[in-house]
């Protein structure tokens, strides 16, 4: 390591374990001390072309080697964060249920954790891999999922009698964990042509589109049931312009958005609405620009008042 290289280090490394970014993700670190440095380049810029650190190196190179150096260390939390996830957090089971392969699900398991870390290497897939990676690691779809069956509503009814799931509520959890760490591939194959009109959600794909991605990402997850790869592209589709989408894409887009900057432990002030009731009350609003299915909206709104979410 240079000597650039080994500054570089220290001063991000005294960035990263500040105690207001306690509780974030690695990726949630990353990207919002990426918007640090951004926004307060001005400001840190005298300090480090001083002697001290960079003293012979433009700014835009200074930049470089305090990003590639945040972007290690964010690494170096991730493969163990993928690992714990996947091992702690998650149960394959429901693949001996859906697959017509032989496949175990220790071993669907291992691709599946490869094909996050390949992810991690592309930068606009790395982002959307924010919301999955809080929504499976703080058990957040594990207590709607809970809640959804026992309501016997809307939800579940999509889930048995349309998407005709027989597995049981755990492993649709489990399913559904699956599906939104799949839904960040799109990104991976995504390109100029692909941009949607104006006043749509930038991450939504088109059906044909859809399709090139699902084949493509198959060959990397050829031991994952087809079914549920699907599920995790098509979870990038606009459920009003494609109302036989599965449930379980519908369930893993609006997981993925609510996680994307959810902070696990925050307290809410005396009188105000909950996080999660405030969140699925404004993608109410919103549900057309992104894709949502506002009876999904309407049912996760009411679980979250009724549980002070």
């Amino acid at each position: 390591m240079s000597a650039e290289q080994q500054k570089a280090a220290a001063f991000v490394g005294r960035l990263w374990n500040n105690p207001s970014l306690a509780g974030l993700s690695p990726l949630q670190k990353e990207e919002q001390l990426q918007q640090f440095l951004e926004v307060n380049g001005p400001t840190l810029q005298p300090t480090l072309t001083s002697p001290s650190f960079f003293p012979n190196l433009p700014w835009p190179r200074i930049r470089e080697f305090l990003n590639l150096a945040l972007a290690v260390y964010a690494n170096e939390a991730l493969v163990p964060l993928y690992e714990a996830i996947l091992e702690k957090k998650m149960n394959f089971s429901y693949v001996q249920h859906l697959s017509h392969q032989s496949a175990m699900p220790s071993s669907v398991q291992a691709q599946l954790g490869e094909f996050l870390k390949k992810m991690s290497t592309h930068p606009t897939a790395r982002k959307e891999l924010t919301g999955p990676l809080m929504g499976v690691g703080t058990g957040l779809v594990d207590l709607y999922i809970e809640r959804i069956f026992q309501r016997q509503k809307y939800v579940s009814f999509e889930i048995r009698k349309v998407q005709r799931l027989k597995i049981t509520p755990n492993e649709v959890a489990d399913l559904v964990k699956s599906t939104m760490l799949i839904r960040p591939s799109i990104q991976m194959f995504s390109s100029a042509d692909q941009t949607p009109a104006a006043g749509r959600n930038l991450l939504l794909i088109s059906p044909a589109f859809a399709s090139k991605v699902i084949e493509e990402a198959r060959k990397s997850l050829s031991l994952m049931p087809e079914a549920v790869v699907k599920s995790g592209v098509n979870s990038a589709l606009s459920f009003q312009d494609n109302p036989y989408m599965e449930s379980t894409a519908r369930l893993a887009a609006i997981f993925s958005h609510r996680c994307r900057n959810l902070k696990p432990g925050m307290k809410v002030d005396r009188g105000a609405e909950s996080s999660d009731k405030s969140w699925f009350s404004v993608a109410r609003k919103n549900y057309k620009f992104y894709g949502f299915d506002l009876d999904m909206l309407v049912e996760l709104h009411g679980i979250a008042a009724e549980n002070g979410w």
